[in-house]
Parts: C-alpha cells; structure tokens; sequence
C-alpha cells in the first residue's frame, strides 16, 4: 500500500497536490478531513469486489459512497466536484483478490 502525489489540482484559486492510495483489504486512506476526486476498483479473479467509503478515521462512519465490479472486472469514477469527509477517509473492502485505487486529498 503507497500514497504518492499523482497532480495538482485547484480549486477557489489554491493548488491542492493529490494523492492516490491503493488498498488490498480494508483501511484507512486519510486520518483527517479531505476531498475524493476519482475511486478504481478491481474484482477478483474468482470473486466479485465491493468498496464502501465511510467518513470515519477507523470505519464505521457516515457512508458516502458505494460501488462494485465484477469477477475478473473493473469499474471507475471521477468525483466533479470531489465528495467532502469531513471526519476522514476510510475504505471498507470485501471480495478475495479485490483491489481499489483512491485519488484524495
């Protein structure tokens, strides 16, 4: 799992650097407050791959976001605006072998 800078963005005038986290099981993405502008996830070989954002630091919180992908597929989306958690950003993932890719800030 990595975080790494991947643009900048701006919003009101300001830069803001992106980064993207990749998860292969449940997790936090961002211990604060902060902005989702694009989710990737991927289904398992041999199972189907769900991820649910939560807005919580550790899982829990207020739902924000839902989505999945088929066995062996994939499915992406890009947040304009970006979706606002306000706690942090936690992603729940289930599905053996899926993996979801998160651009934030």
């Amino acid at each position: 799992m990595g975080k790494y800078t991947i643009g900048k963005m701006r919003r009101k005038g300001m830069p803001r650097s992106v980064s993207a986290k990749y998860l292969d099981a449940t997790g936090a993405v961002k211990a604060a407050p902060g902005f989702v502008h694009a989710i990737s996830l991927a289904g398992g070989a041999a199972a189907a791959g769900t991820v649910i954002l939560d807005d919580s630091t550790a899982g829990g919180g207020t739902n924000k976001w839902k989505m999945a992908a088929p066995t062996g597929g994939g499915d992406s989306v890009t947040f304009d605006p970006p979706i606002y958690f306000a706690v942090g950003i936690y992603a729940t993932l289930a599905g053996s072998g899926a993996v979801v890719s998160i651009a934030y800030e």
